[in-house]
């Protein structure tokens, strides 16, 4: 069974000011932004990228938003609650939504959205067709089924109440609705076939693609205001304020710095991790650029694949080997600039995973050991491969790390593609078997953010459906989907169903120290076995030009009274940014 899927790879929060009137006369005007990403597409399997997604946020919202200090906090979900035991979860809907075509959201949009992102509209047609009928309904099924595999049933209470049901308990199951800012709600019409799901986006986001578009160019994406957005502005104003925004992919960050700079565009989204040096000139520019910059809570990892025929990273002395010739403090210095924070484990100490216990030290003696080890045992010199995404700043980092590796006697040897094709690669749900689910040895990539854990949990895990599952317990979902896809989230192909067993725990917990306590206990054991590692965590920033006139940023409340995050995995909430008219 070919299950077509794409996943992004980062994440963040921020902080903000408070909520301020908008100025007088500001409806109205056209932003152009520079991003970094392509857009893949907009249906269930397509997981645009970083900068890419902020421009897919602006016609799509989630059920669940995430405020200034972490917390979850309602979107288009008006509340929630919980049974007591955490296996069953009620969600509220705001009731005066629609979707971009008119039609209404409510319960029966929702459980459409969530039967396609589970994977269940796809195992239907296969149930009731075979493979034609998969190949008929496939294009819905994307890695979101398996990040989504805890739900077990949803229920429409009433119109705009559903429920969910889950396998197991989870104490933080709103963070899986929000999903990073991915769990966004199409309208049902979008899913009608594969070229409209694809190409045709259609949300309820405060912006809208013009009549008639479709996907043709990648590097490019227009959306207008949606006249007929349900949110307002803390002082009544009908929201959103610009008449139109267009996000152009510039890949080199050199050209995108330089593009914000001159006021070619009004705004541009960067990441110190691959773009410091860029990143600390605009900074210095204080007459020319505002900077709206998150905190620093995206944990990239090097990922080492156990189950690739020919991956050497099966024996533990490999893995040793290169997470002790990590040389963190210089890739920071030299690499970022001191922009990002040297890591001392996987994650910061924020997060409840947080522990050093077992983090591999740069240690060149120690890695020749180890090098020395893997040789003995396997009668090879170690050597891998590792991609790096196509631009200039990417190249140039995994040029560093090849060149330190060097230095321990390790063959690292660089893939260079597209963003979009290595994250296809790296998440195979076509393969046949688990060692044909990641094409690379070792993969960088930022899975783990945040102040919780409810989006890093599926990447660790060996099996994202309970193994005690039977069919009849599990339903469709767990016993077609376990055997696809049930590790394809899973980078490392690690077996270790201690792991699992500690995340569960944790998410069964009723305090928070006792989900911290088993976190961290699964942390220990990833960073013990040198199933990964982590060189630095860094943080994401927009610029805008100053001449241009974009205003009041970060300061648009929800109806709630609470204000999301400025600066976030998919940058800044559009809804509330002005124009001043005459500039720019």
């Amino acid at each position: 069974m070919a299950l077509a899927a794409a996943i992004a790879v980062s994440t963040v929060a921020s902080t903000a000011g408070a909520a301020s009137k908008p100025q007088a006369g500001t409806y109205g005007g056209n932003a152009k932004v520079a991003i970094g990403d392509t857009f893949p597409g907009f249906c269930f399997s397509n997981n645009p990228n970083n900068s890419a997604l902020m421009a897919v946020r602006t016609i799509y919202e989630t059920l669940v938003e995430k405020s200034i200090g972490g917390d979850y906090i309602p979107l288009l979900a008006k509340s929630w609650s919980a049974s007591s035991d955490f296996k069953s979860w009620t969600f509220n809907l705001r009731e005066t939504v629609k979707f971009h075509d008119g039609t209404p959201f409510n319960a029966d949009a929702v459980i459409t959205n969530f039967n396609n992102i589970t994977g269940r509209v796809a195992l239907a047609a296969f149930v009731a067709g075979g493979l034609a009928g998969y190949a008929a309904k496939g294009y819905t099924v994307g890695t979101g089924s398996t990040f989504s595999a805890n739900i077990a049933k949803m229920t429409k209470v009433s119109d705009y109440v559903v429920k969910f049901d889950l396998d197991r308990a989870q104490n933080d199951f709103p963070g899986t609705l929000y999903a990073s800012g991915r769990f966004v709600m199409r309208a049902p019409s979008q899913a009608a076939d594969r070229d409209t799901c694809l190409k045709k986006p259609v949300g309820t986001g405060p912006f809208k693609v013009e009549a008639g578009y479709t996907l043709i160019n990648q590097d490019e994406l227009k959306v207008v205001r949606n006249a007929d957005y349900w949110r307002s502005a803390a002082n009544g104003d009908k929201l959103p304020y610009l008449d139109s925004i267009t996000f152009t992919n510039v890949k080199e960050a050199s050209q995108r710095a330089a593009a914000v700079r001159k006021g070619t565009y009004d705004a541009g989204q960067f990441g110190s991790a691959t773009e410091a040096t860029f990143i600390r000139d605009l900074r210095q520019r204080k007459s020319v650029v505002t900077e709206y910059k998150s905190k620093i809570e995206f944990y990239p990892s090097l990922w080492l694949n156990q189950a690739r025929d020919g991956s050497p990273f099966a024996s533990k002395n490999a893995r040793l080997a290169v997470l002790h010739c990590l040389d963190r403090v210089n890739y920071v210095k030299v690499r970022t600039k001191g922009e990002t924070t040297i890591a001392n484990a996987l994650v910061q100490p924020a997060s409840p995973m947080y522990t050093t216990r077992g983090f591999q030290k740069f240690d060149v003696a120690g890695a020749k050991t180890y090098v020395a080890a893997y040789k003995a045992e396997t009668g090879k010199d170690l050597s891998f491969s590792f991609p790096s995404d196509v631009s200039t700043s990417a190249q140039a980092n995994a040029k560093f790390f090849q060149s330190q590796w060097a230095k321990c006697g390790i063959t690292a040897n660089i893939v260079v593609e597209e963003s979009a094709v290595i994250i296809a690669k790296a998440w195979n749900s076509s393969a046949t078997s688990i060692k044909n689910q990641n094409a690379y040895d070792g993969f960088f990539a930022t899975l783990f953010e945040g102040t919780d854990m409810t989006f890093n949990a599926p990447f660790i895990l060996t099996d994202s459906w309970l193994p005690s599952l039977g069919a009849a317990a599990g339903g469709q979902t767990a016993a077609l989907l376990r055997t696809a896809l049930g590790s394809l989230l899973q980078l490392n192909k690690h077996s270790n169903t201690n792991v699992d067993k500690a995340i569960y725990d944790a998410q069964a917990s009723a305090t928070k120290l006792g989900a911290k306590t088993k976190f961290a206990e699964a942390a220990a054991l990833l960073q013990g076995e040198a199933y990964m590692g982590s060189v630095e965590h860094f943080y994401f920033t927009i610029f805008v030009n100053k001449k241009n006139g974009l205003t009041n940023i970060g300061k648009t409340k929800l109806p709630e009274g609470k204000t999301q995050r400025v600066m976030t995995n998919w940058g800044i909430d559009w809804s509330g940014v002005q124009k001043i008219a005459g500039k720019g």
